[in-house]
């Protein structure tokens, strides 16, 4: 590659991420033109197309996701050196976060962030999606989502991620339930029963099948009864129903009050699960997303402390 090639690397990732030479082109503020014979250039620099023209705008190339990660690495690192980013204030920023992630942590994490970002970030705004089946990396990397947060597992090995808090699973029922009349579950009252669980797109077992948990194959053996599109859907219905399902240990501890719930003591749930926060490594050195995660980590330390 020629040192005048060099400059061409902005042009590869913003097509990547805006998927449209048009929208590159007004990102970077060159003429569409000039995006093109970039292009041109870079194919014969790379010996590949790196970008196929569809419906939907231009799709890279699977060797342009390969080499993208490192470029827009590059570039980002360069960007955030400038003054402006070295300036960086939480107090002025007027950027809005947004977080994917399972409805549970609307309930304990996200509260506590709510309060220390309108503290310490007043002007910022954040918009909180839910966890459905999407594409992580992809969302992650067009910045479609900052950050993802969800059980930590395998899944995303391309991604960045970091643990924050740990849980356990517990199983819960009505005080009065018919057949669950002590205050422990055996494997096989446990698959006799029937189960709510905290609804996912496109999967039958719910959320936590196919999470790499030791438990997977029980998981999948449960009769679902029904599927809640929130976790704290799940509570007034296992109150109200036969059913039993599974939940946070700290969800239960906070509002197993609420309703007349009793816990179950079970001797093949003993693993914790760990919760992680995902995200891009093209946004590691962004100054912003860096303040971000670090206040995330701040309220998982105190949460942890409780």
């Amino acid at each position: 590659m020629k040192h005048s090639d060099y400059s061409l690397i902005p042009t590869f990732v913003a097509i990547v991420e805006e998927k449209s030479y048009t929208k590159a082109a007004k990102r970077l503020g060159i003429s569409q033109s000039a995006v093109s014979q970039g292009v041109t250039r870079l194919q014969a620099v790379f010996k590949d197309t790196l970008f196929i023209r569809g419906s939907r705008g231009v799709e890279p190339t699977q060797f342009s996701l390969d080499i993208y990660p490192t470029l827009a690495s590059s570039v980002e690192n360069i960007a955030f050196m400038m003054p402006e980013y070295k300036k960086f204030s939480a107090v002025k920023c007027e950027k809005q976060f947004v977080i994917s992630s399972l409805s549970v942590f609307g309930f304990t994490i996200l509260p506590p962030l709510s309060a220390l970002m309108s503290q310490h970030a007043p002007l910022a705004s954040v918009k909180i999606e839910p966890l459905n089946n999407h594409d992580f990396t992809n969302m992650l990397r067009s910045q479609h989502f900052d950050l993802v947060i969800d059980a930590h597992s395998n899944q995303y090995p391309q991604l960045r991620s970091k643990v924050i808090m740990e849980d356990t699973l517990c199983v819960m029922c009505r005080i009065d339930h018919p057949r669950l009349s002590g205050d422990s579950i055996s494997i096989d009252e446990f698959l006799a029963e029937k189960h709510v669980t905290h609804s996912q797109l496109d999967q039958k077992g719910g959320y936590l099948s196919g999470k790499g948990l030791k438990e997977d194959e029980i998981l999948n053996q449960r009769k679902i009864a029904w599927q809640a599109a929130s976790i704290m859907e799940m509570l007034p219905v296992i109150e109200c129903c036969d059913y039993i399902a599974l939940l946070p240990q700290r969800l239960v501890d906070k509002y197993r009050h609420i309703y007349q719930l009793k816990q179950l003591h079970s001797n093949f749930l003993l693993d914790p699960i760990k919760v992680a926060m995902y995200w891009h490594s093209s946004r590691t050195n962004d100054p912003s997303h860096k303040w971000l995660r670090e206040q995330i980590v701040k309220v998982t330390q105190q949460f942890n402390k409780l």
